[in-house]
């Protein structure tokens, strides 16, 4: 497998995320990071070793980019590793219609200013790593990514009612839970990660083919005018073994606590326009059949399936992702096990075709 280390902006994670999820649906071994670098590791050093140890060096150049001390730092020790070891390939990826940074003028850029899917394509291409997702018109579906939701919210609130209970207590609550969450969350990536692949050195586990993030928010308490914060985890694990994955739903929602799970299809679609258009009319199924209850770009079109059991449903141009949750926490493993989430979409997407 082949090791690609991204440098970015963080101004422009979101982007390079979705160029990361691309590249490992195409089998690369992605060097990020907010997922590589251990907490309270020494960031230097795991950025030079990174580099060193990785077959490709992306840069991503955007107006952010341009500005980051950080990323021009790395690029001259890529410059300077390539020199000394022939083998790093570095290739610059275009984000922002802006000029090449002089040492890389010369370099040929993969330019993702139009398409992520197709620049994702093309640097595949490039490296020999082009990987065939689809093999007709047929609607067959293929899980490529799995993503596992856990919310919960502090014990502890403070408000006019909570007397003698302190910001302090609830950052406490706040970080007593974050490590629960945390822990439940390592777990299920630990289920898709080969042990050969596993860092038993580092103090945040690192996985090749999936990615840990955390969301705090503060929220309304349970009396007027308290506060409470609520902490969202989430395991998302790329070309999941689905032996694992149904195993997983089948027995162990409730003992994690998952609230929420997200799949992502590809479909045997000869281009990604296809896919498109097929789920475009997956949607408008879903609107003849069911009351669009919300609606956001990124979670898609929100209806109720069954009593208090909701499904999310939203096209991309290279994926169908569709969300499961439920209205209260205690249902979700029942509601998962009375549900066939491949039966649903292979309907719809047939009834589509």
């Amino acid at each position: 497998m082949k090791k690609v280390f991204l440098s970015y902006s963080h101004e422009d994670v979101k982007l390079v995320k979705q160029f990361a999820f691309q590249l490992s649906l195409r089998g690369f071994d992605i060097w990020m990071d907010e997922k590589n670098i251990a907490f309270g590791g020494t960031y230097t050093t795991a950025i030079l070793n990174g580099i060193h140890e990785s077959d490709y060096y992306l840069v991503f150049i955007s107006k952010s980019s341009l500005k980051s001390n950080w990323v021009g730092a790395e690029i001259d020790f890529a410059l300077r590793e390539k020199i000394e070891r022939k083998k790093l390939v570095i290739v610059p990826v275009k984000l922002d219609d802006v000029d090449m940074p002089v040492p890389l003028a010369n370099i040929d850029y993969v330019d993702a200013r139009f398409s992520i899917v197709t620049a994702a394509d093309e640097l595949a291409e490039k490296c020999g790593n082009s990987k065939e997702f689809f093999s007709s018109d047929s609607g067959t579906l293929s899980l490529t990514s799995i993503s596992f939701e856990i919310t919960e919210r502090t014990a502890v609130e403070i408000g006019p009612f909570n007397e003698g209970i302190t910001a302090a207590d609830l950052e406490e609550s706040r970080n007593q839970l974050l490590r629960t969450l945390r822990k439940k969350a390592h777990g299920i990536l630990m289920n898709f990660v080969s042990v050969s692949d596993f860092d038993f050195q580092s103090d945040i586990p690192k996985f090749k083919n999936g990615l840990y993030e955390e969301r705090v928010e503060k929220k309304s308490g349970s009396t007027s005018g308290s506060v409470c914060e609520q902490i969202q985890v989430e395991a998302l694990v790329f070309n999941p073994d689905e032996k694992r994955v149904k195993r997983l739903l089948d027995e162990r929602l409730g003992v994690l606590s998952v609230n929420a799970v997200i799949f992502g299809f590809s479909l045997a679609a000869k281009d990604d326009d296809h896919i498109l258009e097929i789920g475009k009319r997956c949607l408008n199924k879903i609107q003849d059949q069911y009351i669009i209850l919300s609606y956001d770009h990124i979670e898609g079109a929100r209806v109720e399936i069954s009593d208090d059991f909701y499904l999310s449903f939203m096209p991309f141009e290279n994926v169908i992702k569709v969300k499961l949750s439920t209205k209260y926490d205690w249902q979700f493993e029942k509601k998962m096990k009375d549900f066939s989430i491949i039966e649903f979409v292979e309907k719809l997407v047939s009834d589509s075709l």
